[in-house]
């Protein structure tokens, strides 16, 4: 049977972020190349409630966090807000790419809240293939998920593999679609485990296999049509 989270556990999740991160400790000093980052920026940063900081106060540090400013202790004081606001639309710069690399890059799987963090990309990638008014594409998802948790990605796959709903039908119907004989972020690290993952398995026959398991599971005329488009792309 497969698991799949609603929209609302997604949301559950994102609310229950600060209480997640509760215990993390405040900083009392960023560092900062001062030539790329206003003192009075940092100044918000440290004397603002964490969970009063918006997009305004956000967007640079969570743009340059761990090149030009930060640590991974204060990214990861940071993090539950920055997520939240990149996951309710809030904040739009950086890309949820770039915020998986930074996570990664911060080691947030050695964090006290790593359990968490890893229920709620869980939920974020269900929500992506099987939620019908997500508005993440789910390749921009699973490009962030790849750069954060690596080791899931073959599970992600897997998981979309199996076609379960109309809507990771449609999803893999849009990538069809957008051109995917390479996978196509331009975040995605083509040197990377998880990009061959992704590429092996669009070119692969399990893929295909899949698709023509699905086509005999429904008789609804738009999943078909979708189904036989994303069939002839694949056929060699």
């Amino acid at each position: 049977m497969v698991s799949i989270m609603d929209g609302t556990a997604l949301q559950d999740l994102v609310n229950g972020l600060p209480a997640a991160f509760a215990t993390a400790p405040r900083p009392t000093g960023i560092d900062a190349c001062p030539c790329c980052n206003a003192p009075a920026g940092i100044e918000t940063l440290l004397r603002t409630p964490r969970e009063r900081l918006g997009p305004d106060e956000l967007t640079h540090y969570a743009t340059s966090a761990l090149s030009t400013v930060g640590s991974p202790g204060d990214f990861r004081y940071f993090a539950p807000r920055i997520l939240q606001l990149v996951l309710t639309g809030e904040l739009t710069v950086p890309d949820l790419e770039v915020v998986g690399v930074k996570l990664a890059r911060a080691g947030w799987y050695d964090w006290p809240e790593a359990g968490y963090l890893r229920r709620l990309l869980d939920a974020l990638w269900s929500d992506a293939l099987h939620n019908a008014e997500e508005w993440w594409d789910a390749e921009s998802v699973l490009c962030a998920l790849a750069a954060a948790d690596p080791d899931r990605t073959g599970d992600r796959l897997a998981e979309w593999a199996r076609l379960a709903t109309p809507t990771a039908v449609e999803r893999l119907h849009e990538l069809a679609l957008a051109g995917w004989l390479e996978p196509s972020n331009a975040f995605r690290d083509k040197q990377s485990s998880a990009y061959r993952a992704l590429a092996e398995w669009l070119h692969g026959p399990d893929l295909q296999l899949a698709v023509e398991a699905a086509v005999f599971r429904t008789d609804d005329p738009a999943q078909l049509e979708q189904l036989f488009t994303v069939h002839d792309i694949l056929a060699p």
